[in-house]
């Protein structure tokens, strides 16, 4: 799959010109998804995506995993498991975990601040 003209894995809307998009296994995720997917995670509040989609909390360790990285679950050093909290789109079959919403926005800010030097 070319990542770089493929639709973004939660809104399905085609890159724009300029834009650029965190890649991951199964296509990229778009900027303003990123964005809401920090929301969500943060608040808790299912959201429409700019491509109509909907965007919903995932938070029990018992749904699907992040396709990203893998993960349904954070575990501590002593052993001890919480349920990490994920952006699921139900129509499009995509997840993300809250780290990986942060790992992607790093991405594209450190990506930003090198193309303004």
């Amino acid at each position: 799959m070319r990542t770089n003209q493929s639709p973004c894995r939660f809104c399905d809307r085609p890159p724009r010109p300029g834009q650029y998009r965190a890649p991951g296994p199964r296509g990229p995720i778009c900027v303003d998804c990123l964005e809401a997917g920090l929301q969500l995670v943060h608040d808790g509040q299912a959201r429409v995506s700019l491509g109509g989609t909907h965007l919903a909390l995932a938070s029990s360790p018992g749904e699907q995993a992040c396709e990203f990285c893998g993960r349904s679950e954070r575990r501590s050093f002593l052993g001890l498991r919480r349920a990490l909290a994920r952006m699921s789109c139900p129509q499009r079959g995509s997840v993300i975990c809250a780290d990986c919403l942060d790992r992607g926005g790093d991405l594209l800010n450190r990506v930003a601040r090198e193309r303004t030097k």
